[in-house]
């Protein structure tokens, strides 16, 4: 591929890291509206990269794609409406968001799989017991919500599967490091629940959250687009 042609087929990250950069300083500053909108926006735009080089792959790998991509904006949305919110109201958006995030970790799934990733012992292990760590942190003392835990399951299966890809000669560093951030972000989401009680600290959980989210997408979808 020549550097021309790979420009093109990478433009939509002409767009998406701006809004990318936008969606984080906008929460990490409080700015509401700027943030919303830039967050919605962010795997719609990816979307449209994948429509643009359909051409590239086949239609099935397009169309796992932008489902898991359309998973992605319900989600963000609702992970917002959840942060705005208080109490069950927060925790009934945090489930729908969950949800759609895992139709999101269905696809990206469903692509390492069918690439050939597969789970090793070192990467399942880091996965496995980042997981066990939240669901301690996030107990509230009662049984565990099936919707959250079957999302965090799917999201250590896409994280271990990805991180264990390192080595392959199609995008591996990229996907590898995309699994990692994506580890990491929710993570950070649910440490800055539960330690974050001051205005700088909850920015500074913002920022990490969205800053390795924002990071973690476009490194899987990029890393994934391409037919091996």
């Amino acid at each position: 591929m020549s550097i021309s042609s790979a420009i093109r087929s990478r433009a939509d990250l002409l767009a998406y890291l701006p809004l990318a950069v936008a969606t984080t300083v906008a929460d990490v500053l409080g700015r509401d509206r700027t943030h919303v909108s830039t967050k919605v926006a962010l795997a719609p735009t990816l979307a449209a990269g994948v429509l643009a080089t359909r051409s590239q792959r086949c239609p099935k790998r397009t169309g796992t794609l932008l489902a898991a991509l359309a998973g992605s904006t319900v989600g963000d949305w609702s992970m917002y409406r959840s942060s705005r919110a208080t109490g069950e109201a927060s925790r009934s958006h945090m489930r729908m968001g969950a949800s759609a995030f895992a139709i999101q970790q269905l696809g990206l799934v469903g692509l390492l799989v069918h690439d050939g990733a597969r789970p090793k012992p070192l990467t399942s292990a880091i996965a496995a017991t980042t997981l066990a760590g939240l669901a301690v942190l996030d107990s509230d003392g009662g049984a565990p919500d099936p919707v959250l835990t079957g999302y965090g399951l799917l999201l250590g299966s896409m994280s271990a599967l990805a991180m264990g890809e390192g080595g392959s000669p199609r995008n591996g560093p990229a996907i590898a490091l995309g699994g990692a951030l994506f580890l990491v972000s929710d993570a950070a989401i649910i440490v800055g629940q539960q330690y974050a009680k001051t205005p700088r600290a909850r920015a500074i959980s913002s920022g990490v959250v969205l800053s390795t989210y924002t990071a973690a997408l476009a490194l899987l979808v990029h890393g994934l687009r391409d037919e091996i």
